[in-house]
């Protein structure tokens, strides 16, 4: 009895530390930002949310202005939504906006001691590294590979004349193979191949869990889940240990085929500035950051883009692309994707922007931090939302739809980021969404099994629906 007594008593204390936590959010100091009242202990804001992102900040934004703050899982997020303050959430340092608090839930997979698992100048460094790689001087010799990739996987894939597909599902798998040719070289190919590499990044992407976002301590729990995870990221580092004892062995035998200038072989070659070169551990996390990074988001760019050219309602977008395209031979280079296709790269851009893929950029306010006219405390989180701000009509009218012609303020458009945190992998996506819609479209045409797929809220990286996704190919004639 005594035992059930201390446990009713520690229950009530939780339930009133919750609501006590409650009324402290409700009523603010006067000098942060305006608060959407939160009525659910612990869970806040985080069910209305988790529905329908963006009506719930839409709705949020309309009662509260360009800066306010949701209860988040008991956290308090302040959402930066008017994009003239945009600099004052991308601009600041790691020291004073930190990225490791928010993003720690993705440690388990990337790896202790590698990017959000490492110290400030150890991250920096290791992202140094791979901003090298991801150079324009590398991309040069990629559109060649990215198209063979593209004709290989039409040609086994797309069979005869006309046939039906799930354009997510084969979008996922071209932008794999293309990624993995370009980035990661033909010996990785050999030891494992897309579809391998596709599986164990999804294992690894099922242990991720949307609350972890604001409670990382979850992703620690040994799950099922996690023990697939880590059974993947170890077959991975694995293979890719294998390849770079192999790669070494080449090199100490004069190897014509050593000089490569892959990702994975600049990362197995970087030294940090104390001398310490990169190990094996943090090699394979750097290269499951670029993917997580890299995969997703091109994939659904690659969908929606497809998509929304097929629609009836935008003939003449398609018909543009097509003329655009036509000026060009089937064999094109770095220069003709990145340079003379403006109109492609506009749809792939009004993609990004009608439906990002990221829901929430988020920091850490390390100092207390000044936005508008509000003072962020030491602690909060700041967050900067691309699928709210898209949203705003006196940046973008008629914002749902979909207006490859329409004239974009860049200070208000974020889909890859902005300042010293833009994407950087920028360049890298859109030389592959381009180079596959240009491969695609010369060779087929597309038709829609249905109305124009809704955004998928329930996955970590939001794209169409996949069970909306169907099309129709059709093999165009010469």
């Amino acid at each position: 009895m005594e035992v059930l007594n201390l446990l009713l008593v520690a229950f009530l204390a939780f339930i009133g530390y919750g609501i006590v936590k409650l009324i402290i959010f409700n009523f603010p100091s006067k000098l942060c930002p305006p608060v959407l009242p939160a009525y659910i202990p612990f869970l806040g804001h985080i069910i209305g949310f988790g529905i329908h992102p963006r009506l719930f900040m839409i709705e949020a934004k309309k009662k509260l202005g360009g800066v306010f703050t949701l209860n988040m899982l008991g956290k308090r997020v302040t959402f930066v939504a008017d994009p003239e303050l945009h600099d004052l959430f991308f601009k600041p340092r790691n020291e004073i906006l930190s990225p490791r608090e928010p993003y720690a839930f993705m440690i388990p997979v990337f790896g202790e001691g590698v990017a959000y698992g490492a110290t400030y100048s150890r991250m920096r460094e290791q992202l140094n590294f791979l901003a090298e790689e991801l150079s324009i001087a590398k991309f040069r010799n990629f559109v060649p590979a990215i198209q063979a990739e593209t004709r290989r996987y039409m040609q086994e894939n797309f069979k005869g004349n006309e046939g039906e597909i799930n354009l997510l599902d084969h979008m996922s798998a071209m932008i794999i193979n293309t990624a993995c040719q370009c980035l990661f070289g033909p010996d990785l190919r050999q030891r494992l191949d897309a579809k391998r590499f596709a599986f164990l990044l999804a294992e690894m992407e099922g242990s991720l869990i949307a609350p972890a976002v604001f409670l990382p301590w979850l992703g620690y729990i040994p799950t099922y889940a996690a023990y697939k995870r880590n059974k993947a990221r170890n077959e991975l580092q694995e293979t890719l240990g294998a390849i770079v004892e192999a790669r070494r062995k080449e090199d100490a035998q004069g190897s014509v085929d050593t000089k490569r200038s892959d990702l994975l072989n600049g990362l197995m070659s970087a030294v940090y500035r104390d001398g310490t070169p990169m190990s094996l551990h943090e090699v394979c996390g750097m290269i499951i950051a670029a993917m997580f990074a890299g995969q997703h988001t091109s994939t659904i760019t690659t969908s929606w883009t497809l998509l929304h050219l097929m629609q009836p309602n935008n003939k003449k977008y398609l018909e543009a692309h097509r003329k655009e395209a036509a000026e060009f031979p089937a064999n094109i280079d770095y220069d003709i994707v990145m340079e003379q296709m403006p109109f492609t790269e506009k749809c792939a851009r009004e993609s990004i922007r009608r439906a990002p893929p990221l829901v929430v950029l988020m920091r850490e306010c390390k100092v207390e931090h000044k936005i508008g006219e509000y003072v962020l405390p030491a602690g909060d989180v700041i967050a900067c939302s691309a699928m709210l701000n898209h949203c705003d009509e006196k940046y973008f009218p008629d914002h749902r739809k979909w207006d490859p012609e329409r004239t974009v303020d860049p200070n208000a458009a974020v889909g890859f980021g902005a300042g010293v945190h833009k994407c950087m992998g920028e360049k890298f996506g859109l030389l592959q969404v381009k180079t596959i819609i240009f491969t695609l479209l010369r060779e087929f045409d597309f038709e829609p099994l249905g109305p124009l797929p809704e955004p998928d809220y329930h996955t970590m990286v939001v794209g169409p629906s996949r069970d909306q996704s169907k099309v129709k190919y059709v093999r165009r004639s010469r």
